[in-house]
């Protein structure tokens, strides 16, 4: 670097005429005004990002609890229309006047008679008309005289202490979720009275049994939209601990013996044991961060708890933020080095000149961040449109700056020296290479917005379609491609070639090391997915990077190694999950990779 000298203390030295000024000279004479609008660009560029993080993760965390809340409250809903659908089943048992007399004779007879057939035949018929895992009928004393199921029923202890209580009050009851201790399985139970015609004396009791996994868990564990941690949970309180009526989604087995404290103070069922209900934020019984609703059913002991992982809740803003601040930090950091190797370029003379256009240049630019802040703020509830609209109007500064660089290098050549020409081509190729980028985050991010059209796809076709293009730029490598007959596959016919040929490049890429390039599209049929793949035996990666291979700007080589953008993967993964498939990879170092690849056999 020039001026690198330390001049004297006592006397200034002034540049000849027409010969550009050292760069400890400039710095001297740059206004301090224009270092301060750079420092409070930098800082008002980071403050919007930060503001426009925070406001999204409240947002959407609002949007998250309603959700919760909305689904809270329809699983209530739904549980109270059940038992009151249960209720009236029960009701329409005990209001039927043609039961009393039937039982009475059944009662002076034998099980084995046209009574007892009777019976029998309309409690068959009931229960399959309204779903009951059983229906059986025990007289006053307990004993059981028929059952639909046909078996010798045994009922347990909690089951006799319900039908005692239905008899002693003559009302009907409801029981909680329980497990029968003889048999293991978890019933619900309905215990009807029958009343004599006289209504004086108590016949019997039917005793309504209610299979939960039939209809009950289902309602309750049925998310209404796409979630990979989202789940519905039904518990009670039990003296100092909150059981788990239900299946949780993470956990299986768990309906009534998964039993936790009550006095966890960060576990959502246990704060709602407690009386409170609402939006919660705490840790579920996996010690995972959650966002809840807690809602009690009424009439019952039940607490209905609807939940999703923090993680989940937050991840899409996560991305899209540091895509966003990744291209704006390198256009502050591009536009802060244009600026200082054009005034560095420039003569003496033409000084005041330069002054001018560079305060025209900031207001330019103060315009365009105000028009930039005006578009985030309408864009705030679609982050892939507002990755797209900073993305395309980056382009413009960028050409500016590869605009300028060019003038100076055209209207100066004779002037200046190696090294500024070096440093200007330099601008440019750095100029261009981030306008590369752009394009990539362009078409990332068109991806998520196109419409599909679903068609019919020859995979090995197309691959050959797209070899043949590929070949033409390595004409004097040795690669053999091998592509056999291959499955239909169902999709997008432009999304699906762009997935083909970008794992196509990159297996011709990566084996750019190899004498020979051995390169395979291959499948692997199954029930409800097709596993397409292209295999290569180049440069490979060591599995426990993995994981970051289908990141955005994630890469496991350097440029100078393998040039690229780090962007086609990312593609590849984006189009593959719009179509309802997934993609993963496997290599070792210098033994190759397989990247594969799946889709539904059918897609909608």
């Amino acid at each position: 670097m020039r001026g690198n000298y330390e001049p004297k203390a006592t006397k200034q030295i002034s540049p000849p005429p027409g010969i550009a000024m050292p760069l400890r000279f400039i710095f001297h004479k740059t206004p301090w005004q224009l270092v301060l609008i750079f420092l409070i660009l930098i800082i008002l560029i980071s403050l919007v990002g930060l503001f426009y993080y925070e406001g999204q993760k409240k947002e959407i965390k609002r949007y998250k609890q309603d959700e919760l809340s909305a689904i809270a409250d329809l699983k209530v809903s739904q549980i109270q229309n059940w038992r009151k659908e249960r209720l009236g089943d029960a009701a329409t048992i005990l209001d039927n006047f043609f039961l009393a007399p039937q039982i009475e004779r059944l009662l002076r007879r034998s099980t084995g008679t046209e009574e007892s057939r009777n019976i029998l035949a309309w409690m068959e018929s009931f229960k399959e008309t309204y779903q009951y895992k059983d229906i059986l009928f025990l007289d006053k004393d307990g004993t059981i005289l028929l059952s639909v199921a046909g078996k010798s029923e045994v009922i347990g202890p909690y089951a006799k202490k319900l039908v005692s209580e239905a008899l002693r009050t003559r009302k009907i009851i409801f029981s909680d979720l329980y497990g029968n201790k003889v048999t293991g399985d978890i019933h619900l139970s309905i215990v009807v009275p029958i009343l004599s015609e006289d209504r004086k004396d108590t016949l019997g009791v039917f005793l309504l049994r209610v299979d939960p996994y039939l209809f009950l868990y289902p309602l309750i564990e049925k998310w209404p939209t796409p979630s990979r941690t989202a789940e519905t949970m039904l518990v009670r309180r039990e003296g100092s601990e909150v059981v788990y009526l239900n299946d949780v989604r993470h956990q299986k087995g768990t309906a009534l013996t998964l039993r936790l404290p009550i006095s966890n103070p960060y576990l959502p069922a246990a704060v709602a044991a407690m009386g409170k209900e609402g939006i919660f934020e705490g840790v579920d019984y996996r010690g995972r961060e959650v966002l809840a609703a807690l809602r009690s059913i009424p009439d019952s002991s039940w607490i209905i708890i609807s939940k999703v992982d923090k993680e989940e809740v937050y991840a899409p803003i996560r991305g899209h933020f540091w895509n966003v601040t990744l291209v704006i930090g390198l256009c502050i950091f591009s536009a802060g080095a244009s600026v200082l190797l054009i005034w560095r370029k420039r003569e003496e003379e033409g000084r005041k000149k330069y002054l001018r256009h560079l305060e025209d240049t900031v207001k330019l630019r103060t315009e365009e961040l105000d028009q930039a802040y005006k578009q985030l703020k309408e864009s705030y509830k679609d982050l892939e449109s507002f990755s797209y609209s900073v993305s395309h109007d980056l382009r413009a500064p960028l050409r500016i700056i590869r605009s300028l660089s060019e003038i100076v290098l055209n209207d100066n050549n004779d002037k200046l020296s190696d090294e500024d020409k070096k440093l200007l081509n330099s601008i440019q190729g750095h100029a261009k290479r981030l306008d590369k980028l752009v394009l990539a985050l362009l078409d990332l991010s068109k991806i998520g917005r196109q419409d599909m059209r679903i068609d019919e796809i020859d995979i090995a076709k197309e691959a050959a379609l797209i070899w043949a293009d590929l070949k033409v730029a390595a004409p004097d490598r040795n690669i053999t491609v091998t592509i056999p007959d291959l499955p239909t596959a169902y999709g997008d016919i432009t999304l699906i070639r762009q997935v083909i040929s970008n794992l196509l490049s990159n297996a011709i890429k990566f084996t750019s090391a190899k004498d020979v390039a051995l390169i395979e599209v291959g499948c692997k049929r199954g029930d409800i997915e097709d596993v397409y793949y292209v295999k290569d035996n180049g440069a490979g990666f060591d599995m426990k990077y993995a994981d970051k291979l289908f990141g955005v700007f994630q890469r496991l080589h350097s440029t100078k190694e393998f040039e690229g953008t780090g962007i086609g993967l990312s593609t590849v993964e984006r189009i593959i999950r719009r179509h309802g498939g997934r993609v993963w990879a496997d290599g070792r170092p210098t033994e190759g990779a397989t990247f594969y690849f799946a889709l539904p056999r059918k897609v909608n």
